[in-house]
């Protein structure tokens, strides 16, 4: 039995909504969105510690980090936007995931390339 089928036969006996699905999570169906803004702050003032860290200090790698900082604020202000712009429901909660999901891949992507800056010298 495929896993669709499987997923549908669970969901007939009961409230309809599987809770062992991903997308059945209350944070992504019935959520005013607040708790994206919320773990979305907490989650780019813990970046950006860092990221500043490397820009005041200068070096090959400060542009990088004020780039990456710049799209982690980006994004969450765009998370803001849309939770106060999209009606209440399924898709505004999708797109504020997504939103929170493109900060952390920035977050580390520009993690990782300061990093590499600075452990590997591409001149000497």
């Amino acid at each position: 039995m495929s896993g669709r089928a499987a997923r549908r036969r669970r969901t007939e006996h009961g409230s309809g909504l599987d809770p062992t699905l991903v997308t059945s999570q209350p944070a992504l169906r019935s959520s005013s969105g607040a708790i994206w803004i919320i773990v979305g702050s907490l989650f780019a003032a813990l970046s950006l510690v860092p990221l500043i860290a490397i820009v005041t200090n200068g070096g090959p790698a400060g542009s990088v980090a004020l780039v990456t900082a710049t799209l982690v604020v980006c994004s969450l202000v765009a998370m803001v936007v849309l939770r106060l712009t999209l009606r209440d429901g399924p898709p505004r909660l999708r797109a504020m995931a997504g939103c929170f999901l493109a900060m952390a891949l920035i977050a580390l992507l520009g993690m990782v390339i300061c990093v590499m800056i600075v452990w590997l010298p591409l001149t000497e």
